[in-house]
C-alpha cells in the first residue's frame, strides 16, 4: 500500500504538467474560434454611420458582452446574434440602453477664431465621426470642431440640420459666444463680429430649420466708430441711413419718420450697431432730429459722432429761425454741427381763414408779424365768443394786396354761418353756408366788387340745405370752358345723343342749378365738308335718362331713321349738307337738360346763325 501511494504521488506532477500543456495549447484556439463570430456581431452594430457600440471579450469558453445600445430594438438584435454563435459555454450579458435625457441639450461654444467646442449630448443613433462629418460640411478649412458630447436618447428630429444652423450662426459672433439647442428651441448669446455679421445673423434667424423655434437671442451688435446717422427728405420721400443702436431704437426711428413723411415713402437703409457716444439719449436725439426735418421741403439731419448738422431748403423763412433755435438748445451730449438752411419764396402762396362752429382757424402763410396782427384785427368784429386758432407761418412771396383781399373775404365770411375764405396767389375764393337764402344770394351778388384789382374771385355759397350758388363771373368762366368741350360732337348725319355726352351734360345741369341768374343757349353744329353718314343701325340704342347710367331705362331720343336717314348701305358719295341738322342736334341737347331739371325759361336753342361753321356743340350764357 505504501509503495502504491508513493506511485500515485510520483505521477501527479506528470498529470498536472500534461493538463497545463493541454490547456495552454487548446484554450487560445478555443477563444479564437469564439472571438471571430463575436467580433462580426459587434461590428454589425455600427450600421448607417453609427459607431459600433457592442464590445465582446472571450474568456475561455465564455463570452463577456459590454456596451449600451442606442435603442431597444438594437439591443434585442445584438443579444439574439450573440446567442446564435456556436461553441460558448455561457454569455455574460453586461449590456444596457443609452440613457434618455430630457430636455435634450447641445451647444457650440466659440472658444477661438478657429475653434468651436461641442458640448452636451449627441443623438445615440449617430456616431461621433458621422456627426462630425455632417456638421463640418461647408465650414472653413481652418476651423476645428472639438466634440465633447455624450451619446443620449431623446434627440429631436432633424438634429443635425439644427446643429449645422447654429454652428453657422456662431461663426457670426466673436469668440466667447455660444449657440445652443434645448429640445426644439434655439438660443444664442454673444457679440456680433461686425455690422455685416449682425445683419446676416438677423436674416438667418428669421428662417430657422423646420420644426424649430428661436428662443432667447442675447446678441449685442458690433461697435462702430464714428457713430453716424442721417434722415434725408427729397422728392421721393424720406431715407434713413447710418446706424441704430438697437432694434427697439430702429422701430422708434421708423415711427417718427413715417409721422414726418405724412404719407410719403420711407426707405430704411439703417444698420444696427453700438457706438452712440456716452451721454446721448437716443430718444431725445430722435425727437430733435425729426423736429428739424419737419421744417424742410428738402434736406437732411445728420449725426456724426456727437455733432448734429441740419442742411437743406426750409419750408419758409420762419422755419430757418426755428431750426436755429433747435440747434441752439440741443439735448445733453450733442454738439452743434453745420446749420445751413435756405428759404425760397413760397409758391403758390396760400392762406385761408375758416369759420367753424366755435372757432376761426387761420392756416397758410403771411409775410410778417404785422400782417398776422392785421388779419386778427379784421376778424375781431365777427367774434361772438369764438376762439381764434392761428396756425399761419411767415414766408416771403406774398401777392400784392394780400391783406386787402383777405379783409374783403373776411367781411363776406362774417355773413355766413360756416365757411372759408382762401387765397392762392391772386385768386380769392369764398365758400360756405348762410343761415338764409338771402344771405347766400347777397354774398354771391357782391362778390365781384370785393376782390382787389387784377385778382380773380370765385364764390360758392348756399343756404343750409340748399344748392350752392356761384357768382356770375365763375359761371361765365365755367360755361366758356364747356363751350369748347370736344366730346360733344355728333356722328355725321345723326342727331342722336352718344354715351360720351352724358357726363358733360350732367355737369351743365349741375352748373345751371348753381347759377340761377344764367340763361343758357345751346348751339348745335354742322358736319365737316365731305362727311359720309354711317349705316343706320338695325335698332337705335336707347338714350340715357338725365342723371342715370346709359341703358338703364328707355329714353325718347330720336333714331337715325326718324331723322330721315334711310337704312341699309350708305351712299357712296357725300350727301348735301342738311341745313336743319344743327338745330335738331341743339334741340336734342335741350330736351335732355330740361329733363335734368333746368327750367324751360332758362334754356333754349341758339339762333341759326350761331351754329354756322361749328364742329361741336357749344353753350353760351345770356343775361
Amino acid at each position: 500500500m505504501a509503495i502504491r501511494s508513493i506511485g500515485w504521488l510520483a505521477g501527479l506532477p506528470l498529470l498536472a504538467g500534461a493538463w497545463i500543456a493541454a490547456t495552454g495549447w487548446a484554450e487560445p484556439r478555443l477563444e479564437a474560434a469564439l472571438v471571430a463570430p463575436a467580433d462580426a456581431v459587434a461590428a454589425g452594430t455600427g450600421r448607417d454611420g453609427a459607431e459600433p457600440w457592442l464590445r465582446v471579450e472571450a474568456r475561455g469558453r465564455d463570452l463577456v458582452a459590454n456596451g449600451e445600445a442606442p435603442m431597444q430594438a438594437a439591443l434585442d438584435e445584438a443579444r439574439a446574434a450573440l446567442a446564435a454563435i456556436p461553441g460558448p459555454r455561457r454569455i455574460v450579458d453586461r449590456l444596457g440602453l443609452v440613457a434618455e435625457v430630457s430636455p435634450f441639450t447641445w451647444a457650440a461654444i466659440h472658444r477661438a477664431p478657429d475653434r468651436l467646442d461641442l458640448v452636451g449630448y449627441r443623438p445615440s443613433e449617430t456616431g461621433r465621426a458621422a456627426l462630425a462629418t455632417a456638421l463640418g460640411a461647408g465650414l472653413p478649412a481652418d476651423l476645428t470642431l472639438r466634440d465633447a458630447t455624450r451619446a443620449a436618447r431623446g434627440a429631436p428630429e432633424n438634429f443635425s440640420q439644427a446643429a449645422r444652423f447654429l454652428i453657422a450662426a456662431a461663426l457670426h459672433l466673436k469668440p466667447g459666444a455660444s449657440a445652443a439647442i434645448s429640445d426644439r428651441v434655439l438660443s444664442l448669446s454673444g457679440e456680433a463680429a461686425s455690422v455685416e455679421a449682425y445683419a446676416a445673423l438677423k436674416a438667418d434667424l428669421a428662417q430657422p430649420p423646420a420644426g424649430y423655434t428661436v428662443g432667447e437671442v442675447a446678441v449685442e451688435p458690433a461697435v462702430v466708430s464714428p457713430f453716424t446717422w442721417s434722415a434725408t427728405r427729397g422728392p421721393e420721400g424720406l431715407r434713413l441711413d447710418g446706424y441704430a443702436v438697437s432694434e427697439a431704437d430702429r422701430t422708434a426711428i421708423l415711427a417718427a419718420a413715417r409721422l414726418v413723411a405724412d404719407g410719403a415713402p420711407v426707405t430704411d437703409a439703417m444698420r444696427t450697431a453700438r457706438g452712440l457716444p456716452a451721454g446721448i439719449d437716443a430718444k431725445a436725439l430722435i425727437d430733435r432730429a425729426f423736429a428739424a426735418l419737419a421744417l424742410m421741403r428738402e434736406g437732411s439731419v445728420a449725426l456724426d459722432g456727437t455733432a448734429l448738422s441740419i442742411r437743406g431748403a426750409a419750408i419758409d423763412i420762419q422755419a430757418v429761425r426755428e431750426a436755429e433755435a433747435l440747434a441752439g438748445t440741443l439735448p445733453a451730449g450733442l454738439s452743434r454741427g453745420t446749420i445751413a438752411l435756405t428759404a425760397s419764396p413760397v409758391s403758390p402762396y396760400q392762406v385761408a381763414v375758416r369759420r367753424g362752429p366755435d372757432a376761426f382757424t387761420l392756416t397758410g402763410h403771411l409775410p410778417d408779424a404785422e400782417a398776422r396782427a392785421a388779419l386778427r384785427a379784421a376778424l375781431r368784429p365777427y367774434l361772438y365768443g369764438e376762439r381764434v386758432v392761428d396756425r399761419t407761418r411767415l414766408a416771403e412771396g406774398a401777392p400784392p394786396a394780400l391783406l386787402e383781399g383777405l379783409t374783403a373775404g373776411i367781411g363776406a365770411l362774417g355773413q355766413l354761418a360756416e365757411g372759408e375764405v382762401s387765397v392762392r396767389d391772386q385768386s380769392l375764393r369764398i365758400a360756405g353756408e348762410g343761415l338764409y337764402p338771402e344771405s347766400a344770394r347777397r354774398v354771391a351778388a357782391e362778390a365781384g366788387r370785393i376782390a382787389p384789382a387784377g385778382w380773380r374771385i370765385d364764390v360758392a355759397v348756399d343756404a343750409r340745405g340748399g344748392v350752392a350758388v356761384r357768382d356770375p363771373a365763375a359761371c361765365r368762366e365755367t360755361f366758356a370752358a364747356l363751350a369748347t368741350e370736344p366730346t360733344l360732337r355728333f356722328d355725321p348725319g345723326s342727331a342722336d345723343l352718344k354715351p360720351a355726352f352724358y357726363p358733360v351734360l350732367d355737369e351743365v345741369a349741375g352748373l345751371a342749378r348753381a347759377c340761377p341768374q344764367a340763361r343758357i343757349e345751346v348751339a348745335g353744329h354742322d358736319d365737316p365738308p365731305g362727311s359720309v353718314p354711317p349705316p343706320a343701325p338695325k335698332e337705335a340704342p336707347a338714350p340715357k335718362e338725365p342723371g342715370k347710367e346709359p341703358g338703364k331705362e328707355p329714353g325718347k331720343g330720336k333714331s337715325a331713321a326718324k331723322a330721315g336717314k334711310p337704312a341699309g348701305k350708305p351712299a357712296e358719295t357725300p350727301t348735301m349738307p342738311d341745313p336743319g341738322l344743327p338745330q335738331r342736334r341743339a334741340a336734342a341737347i335741350v330736351d335732355y337738360l330740361l329733363k335734368a331739371g333746368i327750367p324751360a325759361g332758362r334754356i333754349a336753342v341758339a339762333p341759326t346763325e350761331a351754329s354756322s361753321d361749328r364742329r361741336a356743340v357749344a353753350f353760351a350764357l345770356r343775361s
